[in-house]
């Protein structure tokens, strides 16, 4: 299980009574229960808020989640999930090797796409 270096988020935390301690390296792959992506992580930071201690993930795509149980670190995707493709490709612009050189198999990559489901017609 490599484990490869994280930056160290730059984004402004709330005022918290406790500093949130950031992580200097995780393993490559982020799955979050609540979502259809697997992601990889760009900084993780553990905070805590009222005596509960959560994650602060944000990815290569430039999205973010907190949680805890939620979600899970990965050394590879399971073999027919999804890596997001907007990570994968910054990822690799930033130095880091591609999925399918980490886990030495083909990697599947994609993206979500929102349609209109209520029957409107755009005008």
């Amino acid at each position: 299980m490599t484990k490869f270096p994280l930056q160290k988020s730059d984004r402004a935390t709330l005022q918290l009574k406790k500093s949130p301690i950031h992580w200097q390296s995780a393993l490559p792959f982020v799955e979050n229960t609540r979502g259809l992506l697997i992601h990889r992580p760009r900084s993780v930071m553990t905070m805590t808020h009222f005596g509960y201690a959560y994650l602060a993930v944000h990815h290569y795509c430039g999205n973010a989640v907190c949680g805890g149980k939620n979600l899970t670190f990965l050394s590879e995707p399971p073999r027919q999930a999804v890596l997001c493709e907007a990570c994968e490709t910054n990822a690799v612009l930033a130095g880091l090797p591609a999925a399918s050189d980490i886990v030495g198999r083909h990697v599947h990559t994609g993206r979500l796409k929102v349609f209109k489901n209520c029957g409107c017609r755009d005008e």
